[in-house]
């Protein structure tokens, strides 16, 4: 409380001012505008703290979007170095399965055609030289030796023995005719099937290759619809952002607005009990 300097003037008088002592107890408007003035800082200090809390939240949701952004994207690149795997180790099984299928196939061949050299030739050929060896030892000791004994059975004989050797020469050309014709078409299937191995292997090569690439394309599909829903979400996110932004922005207007309110009636307060109202209210007592 402080003295006060009173105007007293008569009616048609100059005014004279003189000092008044202050009053011996508080007005009741400066103890308002205290209370108010406490209120109004309670009031500002809260505003402040959820302030705090908010941007604290806003950063909170910053960070978590970026820590989302950073997952997506170190799953994409596990998921790609994946594909990629997966595809290194089919061509490598693929080739590895051809390799040994390839060395079984011509080592079955090599085998069949050994065995054929081994187990079918020879004995034909022993029976071949045998063959010959009775004719030349019929012709040359036999023929004669019976035909000095008997000229006309030995005739009989030797026409029926030279039928019989005709015939069984027959038979024997036949039969290495039959093995020739054999050792062709073995030949020849053999010359076939190394040609259907060889397209097998071609469209095979051709269908992996097909393979390979529809592989490719699915996850070229599924990478562009990964790619798709990331940028999507991150252009959602910036969406989010900009609305919260925005929201933050209205918030902090109103917050800003409410301030300029409570400061403004915190100076009316101020003023109404310390400024010209106090003046005022002191005239009218006097």
């Amino acid at each position: 409380m402080k003295p006060a300097r009173v105007e007293i003037a008569g009616p048609g008088s100059v005014p004279t001012y003189v000092v008044r002592a202050p009053f011996a107890e508080e007005p009741e408007t400066k103890r308002l505008g205290e209370l108010h003035e406490k209120a109004l800082r309670d009031e500002l200090k809260l505003l402040e703290e959820g302030t705090k809390q908010r941007n604290l939240q806003f950063y909170k949701a910053l960070q978590g979007i970026e820590k989302h952004g950073i997952a997506w994207e170190a799953k994409l690149r596990e998921e790609e170095a994946e594909a990629q795997k997966e595809n290194q180790e089919l061509v490598v099984m693929f080739e590895d399965m051809l390799a040994k299928t390839f060395f079984a196939e011509k080592k079955a061949l090599v085998n069949d055609v050994e065995r054929f050299h081994v187990e079918k030739i020879p004995p034909q050929e022993v029976r071949m030289g045998q063959t010959e060896d009775e004719v030349e030892q019929f012709v040359g000791d036999t023929i004669p030796a019976v035909v000095d004994k008997q000229s006309g059975i030995v005739i009989r004989e030797l026409k029926k023995a030279n039928d019989t050797f005709n015939i069984e020469n027959a038979k024997v050309a036949k039969r290495e005719q039959k093995i020739v014709s054999r050792f062709q078409r073995h030949t020849e299937r053999t010359a076939q099937a190394f040609e259907d191995e060889r397209a097998t292997r071609l469209s095979k090569f051709m269908l992996f290759g097909e393979e390979v690439g529809d592989r490719e394309r699915v996850f070229d599909r599924k990478e562009e619809s990964t790619v798709r829903l990331v940028v999507a979400e991150v252009a959602q996110i910036r969406k989010l952002l900009r609305d919260e932004l925005k929201l933050r922005e209205k918030e902090d207007n109103t917050l800003l607005d409410t301030m300029l309110y409570a400061q403004q009636r915190l100076q009316a307060a101020l003023l109404l009990s310390f400024g010209d109202g106090a003046k005022d209210l002191a005239n009218d007592e006097g």
